[in-house]
């Protein structure tokens, strides 16, 4: 029974981690955007958001468990009424389903980019790899997560290991900045997340697994963030690569280099499988009668496979700053939310 219930503990904690750290944290580009650049206080930032993180990811997943929230939709009308909850879960849902889309287009980019390869080649290898773990339900998801999390956590520890952090500077410009920066970082993560989670939550029996699973998952997703942040800052001129975490791997050896270009992958297809997952249950719950589990996972994968066509740039550029607007808002309205009692 303890093993059992450990066992959950850690795969909740790897889901909490996969799904919030994406292609984005695992090329490295996130970090620099929201902590490296801001120098010192991008130290204090990188703290700062994971422990938000894990206190409103972790009371999400809780309340989620109480109301017994089928989806994200169910969760967002409990907490904002039935005509705010509606608008916010529809714009949610298309922004989502076009983060969703964008992984494709990242897989395109990763195999064009650094292997040379053809990009539909490994938009495809994400589209067919995931639909085999999203037909799997709850169990592929802690799956997926369980075999990519710990593979990204032992390469971040690594690089760290073999690069010596920078000198911790305060910056005269960026006070304000670097704070919005990490609430900015933590907001669009974890709203996206909870697409995932809040399903997740209401499918495991034993509320001490997602209380333990979120606290543990929070604590290692912070620490993937301050490691990566500082390993960062040792090495100015960084942010000119495209794909920064790979070049401070690249010094490893090709073999490490490429088993870390297999983790960013993996990284896209844990988002890719979670957002279907999670997308799919919103769509059910609001139209069950036009749309069984196995028809809106279909229409939603040919959807994103449609959008993944538009290119990875355009996308990001497009979607990233309304998806970080609505997310700050309902991220500090959760701040307040509080708990159902628990069922007895």
């Amino acid at each position: 029974m303890v093993k059992r219930k450990v066992m959950g503990i850690l795969q909740v904690a790897a889901t909490f981690v996969g799904t919030v750290v994406g292609a984005g944290f695992a090329s490295g580009r996130e970090i620099i955007q929201f902590f490296t650049q801001y120098h010192a206080f991008g130290t204090i930032g990188a703290v700062f958001s994971g422990l938000i993180m894990t206190w409103i990811g972790t009371k999400m997943m809780v309340y989620a468990k109480r109301m017994n929230a089928y989806s994200f939709n169910e969760l967002l009308i409990r907490m904002l009424g039935e005509q705010v909850g509606s608008i916010i879960q529809a714009l949610l849902f298309f922004i989502t389903l076009g983060m969703t889309g964008v992984m494709l287009a990242g897989a395109g980019a990763l195999f064009g980019e650094q292997l040379g390869l053809n990009r539909q080649l490994g938009s495809l290898l994400v589209l067919l790899i995931g639909i085999f773990f999203v037909f799997k339900g709850l169990r592929g998801l802690l799956f997926i997560n369980s075999l990519v999390v710990p593979l990204l956590l032992f390469f971040v520890v690594l690089t760290f290991w073999t690069n010596q952090a920078g000198p911790q500077t305060f910056p005269e410009s960026g006070q304000i900045r670097w704070m919005l920066a990490a609430f900015n970082y933590a907001a669009y993560n974890l709203s996206m997340a909870l697409i995932v989670l809040v399903p997740m939550a209401r499918d495991i029996d034993d509320e001490q697994v997602i209380f333990g699973g979120g606290i543990l998952g929070g604590a290692i997703l912070g620490g993937l963030l301050l490691l990566a942040h500082l390993m960062m800052i040792g090495h100015p001129g960084i942010d000119l690569f495209e794909m920064p975490m790979a070049e401070m791997v690249r010094p490893l050896g090709m073999v490490m280099n490429y088993a870390f270009i297999a983790v960013i992958f993996g990284e896209i297809l844990t988002t890719f499988v979670g957002n279907i997952f999670g997308l799919t249950r919103q769509l059910h719950s609001v139209f069950p009668k036009f749309f069984s589990i196995r028809l809106a996972m279909l229409a939603l994968i040919l959807c994103t496979f449609v959008i993944g066509q538009f290119g990875y740039g355009s996308l990001i550029a497009t979607l990233y700053p309304l998806y970080g607007a609505l997310c700050s808002a309902l991220f500090l309205y959760m701040f307040f939310v509080r708990l159902p009692r628990r069922p007895q």
